[in-house]
């Protein structure tokens, strides 16, 4: 397998550390067609990819096309987006569900109550797999390690059996939007990918998995309630405890196979 953690550089740029060694943590502002329309509490940096990730996340875009001109003040912590055919009432920013995530995450009314995407495809992995991309993004995980709070989030590739984007930020479901937002970026297609997360999977991540078109979901905990019964209803699967000698398997388990099971395993 490739060794990620020489690519550390390449998968992650901003640091998740201030000067006095914690989690940085600050408020970001998004502008869209040039009104103010939200804010996010995270770590202020890679805010290009956190604006992609959210965007899609929430169901305003379905695409980068979709988006005209992005632009970002890292110092300012402001973001600004230009999208075409944007359309939107002030009725619907009213409906906003704030989601159980530890930095006071959001989802979108529309998007929570919407259909949810039915996933038949995706990777058919082994525990080994999974347990060997989790430690490899544990040793990517410099902020998680030293000052214990922060999230990291990874996109892997089964294919590849390797972590193709990694972020860390003070919100897992920003780190989620981050990691997100890269694939978009880079035009990755979700077909073999799996995403791995340090926190629990909500219902809001579940939601976000399964709008990527992302089947496999990988967590250092746990799950909610409301996240598995989103998993059986959208034949997702989440993967929860993996580090543990035997992990609980929610939502459709066939796509997790015993180590000695088939040979077209990853």
């Amino acid at each position: 397998m490739p060794d990620d953690a020489e690519n550390n550089n390449e998968l992650t740029r901003g640091s998740v550390r201030g000067r006095n060694g914690l989690p940085q943590e600050s408020l970001v502002r998004i502008f869209i067609n040039g009104e103010f329309f939200s804010s996010i509490l995270c770590t202020p940096s890679d805010l290009k990819e956190l604006a992609v990730g959210w965007l899609f996340n929430q169901g305003y875009i379905e695409s980068v096309s979709n988006i005209a001109v992005l632009g970002v003040c890292d110092d300012m912590r402001d973001i600004s987006i230009q999208l075409a055919n944007f359309r939107y009432r002030e009725s619907e920013r009213e409906q906003i569900i704030k989601t159980s995530a530890c930095m006071g995450g959001e989802i979108s009314y529309r998007q929570f109550f919407k259909d949810t995407p039915k996933l038949t495809g995706g990777p058919t992995v082994t525990i080994r797999l999974l347990k060997s991309l989790t430690k490899r993004a544990l040793s990517m995980a410099h902020g998680y390690k030293a000052t214990g709070g922060v999230h990291y989030a990874a996109i892997a590739s089964s294919i590849g059996q390797q972590i193709d984007t990694f972020f860390e930020d003070v919100g897992r479901h920003t780190a989620v939007d981050k990691t997100m937002g890269r694939m978009l970026l880079a035009h990755q297609s979700p077909d073999d990918k799996m995403l791995l997360t340090s926190g629990r999977i909500s219902s809001e991540m579940a939601l976000k998995a399964a709008h990527g078109k992302i089947s496999i979901v990988v967590s250092l905990t746990t799950c909610t309630n409301l996240a598995a019964q989103i998993a059986e209803e959208a034949g997702l699967t989440l993967v929860c405890r993996v580090l543990r000698a035997w992990p609980v398997v929610f939502g459709s388990a066939k796509r997790v196979v015993a180590d000695d099971e088939g040979k077209g395993a990853q």
